[in-house]
């Protein structure tokens, strides 16, 4: 048993698990308090209930989540000491922020909207519902810098102590807001979006089909789309600039993606193509002229640089940071002393680059997953965009609850958002090898040396635990579901002291409620 695949297939194996609930917590979150907030104006009933409704699943989906991301954090302790070791002073930071700051304000939030609203008045339930997806929001912000910074690392120094070389924080703002994080971010966030509104499409729509609370999920089913509808297409925009920065922040992770081994220049984009690694090229059945060398330079007759010289550019430099190294060595005995901390500082980045940067054929990960992910990704991404295209035509049309197919076609799509996401961190992760730190360090000299044996045993531990987890998900969501928006709590009684909702209530937006 190899100890650095078992150590990333569990570290793989807990975070893709945890990631089956994220994307809905986010984009449930942002969708229930558009919807409130639509309804402090019409005071609806049945928009009310479709928010409690959506909240009581979001609870569900939370407390998955929260319960399967506990141990992730532990791992880098446990099984990446040498990361955590050589990145902890900036990594923790993070870190320590999202549990610290993001989670509270969104759990605490959860419980006010869920367990408070004959408490509060109906603004403050609303600002409850927007608190918690800010929680969400800054979650997630958190952790992407901190996933961000791994991919493109800036803002910090090498230094070398007596535990070894490590890395250093030299500026918070450049490492948090690098080169890539916003529009991560972005990309990641705005999958949540739509993983949430069609997830909200489909629920309404089994609804509709079962004739069970009809004209709320009407009104719940239209909200989605529209909400879909915006996600979706802003998604194709905001993917297309963050692969723009991929191409030139991470030009190997991008020649994998594309499965690119020949610098060309006007580079076609491969739309179906099949990658053997072994050969060192990719069979392209379907491709377009030029459009690589468009989306990843915005000139179709751009240099696109194979996966070949990318490698033998970072074997170079490896060569020329490691002679910088032996001439630092050598200057540093020379230097007078209020300069050796800067020639040390200089000498230990060189010995890192030197180090990660020497990498070969064989430290690549399979770029055929890198492929085929990052293209079903893509390809999902654009059918997200037209599948809800084609339902706000229908809206217009005044078709779209007539339509069973379509309708059967919401429930049935459900899954798919959750594929795309999980598809995307494939492709962003794997892709990302051999290196933990882009460029700085390789992965295999960040894991921590345990008994091979230790790391399956816990892996099995972890199928068990985490696959009982999903049961008690899975049969929490359906009783949930199954149960639907309560009909008796759809004139819910706020602070207001009445359970019938005026059209100009008579308390301001943070009142506090009436005492009866």
């Amino acid at each position: 048993m190899d100890l650095l695949l078992l150590s990333r297939l569990q570290f793989a194996f807990t975070s893709f698990f945890h990631f089956v609930f994220v994307p809905l917590t986010i984009g449930l979150s942002l969708f229930i308090a558009i919807i409130k907030t639509i309804n402090l104006k019409k005071q609806d009933p049945r928009i009310d209930s479709i928010a409690r409704f959506l909240m009581k699943v979001f609870a569900v989906n939370f407390a998955a989540g929260v319960a399967s991301g506990l141990t992730q954090e532990f791992e880098f302790g446990t099984n990446w000491f040498d990361y955590s070791k050589f990145v902890g002073d900036i990594f923790g930071a993070p870190l320590a922020i999202e549990g610290l700051m993001a989670f509270f304000l969104e759990s605490t939030f959860m419980g006010l909207f869920l367990f408070g609203e004959k408490k509060i008045s109906r603004g403050m339930h609303t600002f409850a519902a927007w608190m918690v997806a800010l929680g969400t929001t800054l979650s997630a912000l958190w952790i992407l810098i901190a996933n961000s910074w791994m991919q493109t690392p800036a803002g910090f120094k090498i230094v070398e102590t007596e535990q070894g070389i490590k890395a250093v924080l030299t500026d918070f703002f450049e490492a948090a807001l690098n080169h890539t994080t916003i529009f991560r971010f972005l990309h990641t966030v705005d999958a949540g979006y739509i993983t949430g509104g069609l997830f909200a499409m489909g629920v309404f729509a089994y609804f509709i089909l079962k004739n069970r609370h009809v004209e709320a999920s009407k009104i719940g089913f239209k909200y989605a789309l529209i909400f879909t509808v915006i996600t979706s297409t802003l998604q194709i925009i905001i993917g297309d600039i963050h692969g723009y920065q991929v191409a030139h922040h991470q030009p190997l992770k991008m020649a994998m993606y594309e499965g690119v081994w020949e610098t060309e220049k006007g580079a076609p984009l491969v739309l179906l193509g099949v990658v053997d690694q072994e050969k060192q090229q990719t069979q392209a059945y379907i491709k377009i002229p030029y459009l690589l060398s468009i989306l990843s330079h915005h000139d179709p007759y751009a240099e696109f640089k194979g996966i070949k010289d990318l490698i033998k550019e970072y074997q170079e430099k490896a060569q020329a940071y490691k002679q910088k190294a032996a001439e630092l060595e050598a200057q540093l005995a020379t230097v007078p002393a209020d300069q050796q901390e800067k020639v040390k500082g200089e000498l230990a980045f060189a010995k890192a680059q030197a180090k990660a940067l020497n990498i070969s054929f064989k430290d690549l990960p399979p770029v055929g997953l890198v492929f085929t992910s990052f293209h079903l990704m893509v390809y999902l991404g654009f059918f997200f965009a037209f599948f809800s295209l084609v339902g706000l035509y229908l809206l217009k049309k005044n078709k779209l609850f007539e339509n069973k197919a379509y309708l059967w076609a919401s429930i049935l799509s459900i899954p798919l958002p959750y594929i795309a996401a999980n598809l995307g961190w494939i492709s962003t992760e794997v892709g990302r090898q051999p290196w933990i730190v882009q460029g700085i360090l390789q992965t295999k000299d960040a894991v921590t040396l345990h008994p091979p044996a230790n790391v399956a045993l816990t892996l099995a531990v972890f199928f068990v635990i985490y696959t009982s987890i999903f049961v008690a998900f899975l049969v929490s969501m359906v009783k949930v579901i199954k149960k639907g928006l309560d009909e008796k709590e759809t004139a819910p009684e706020y602070g207001y002291g009445s359970a019938t909702p005026s059209a100009t209530p008579n308390v301001a937006f943070f009142s506090k409620p009436d005492k009866e």
